[in-house]
């Protein structure tokens, strides 16, 4: 039988794939996650997250607004997108801390870089010394997230959208 580093190799570092990782290497699993972005996935950082930070803070203006018909004085006020902007960022950062840390916690190894799965062979995964063959058995990788790429729909040679990933 092959021998293999990890009994359980996991390509994303999302939700999901913090989880996964987690939750196996508690139950007693060799586990390793790959994630090329940043711990968290996107809903961290650059989807759920950033985007309810930016509305509660957009939802200030009017708040400020109701509060004299209850009673509060509300002086002068003045809106500071780099504030906004570089608290966003400063909660971004300390959410894939607590990521980082949960998964260490657990005995997880990060790769940091990306890893994709070889038409009939073990994973390709990053290391040190360059590309490693053979890592995890084929049947025990689960990738947990991938980034669409979509084809660019343009006109005038501008496009049309972005992903989620280029949002950052």
């Amino acid at each position: 039988m092959a021998h293999y580093d990890y009994d359980l190799f996991v390509i994303g570092a999302g939700s999901g794939g913090v989880r996964a990782s987690r939750m196996s290497a508690r139950f007693g699993a060799r586990v390793a996650v790959a994630e090329n972005r940043y711990l968290g996935g996107t809903c961290v950082n650059v989807g759920c997250v950033p985007k309810k930070l930016f509305v509660y803070g957009a939802e200030f203006s009017e708040a400020f607004d109701d509060a004299a018909g209850f009673g509060w004085s509300v002086g002068t006020r003045k809106f500071d997108w780099p504030t906004l902007r570089d608290n966003k960022t400063r909660e971004i950062q300390r959410l894939n801390g607590v990521y980082e840390r949960m998964l260490g916690d657990a005995g997880v190894t990060v790769m940091n870089g990306a890893a994709r799965l070889a038409a009939s062979s073990p994973p390709i995964l990053p290391s040190w010394s360059g590309v490693r063959r053979g890592t995890a058995s084929p049947s025990k990788a689960a990738m947990t997230g991938v980034t669409f790429h979509p084809l660019a729909v343009s006109i005038c040679t501008r496009p049309l959208f972005i992903h989620s990933s280029e949002s950052r």
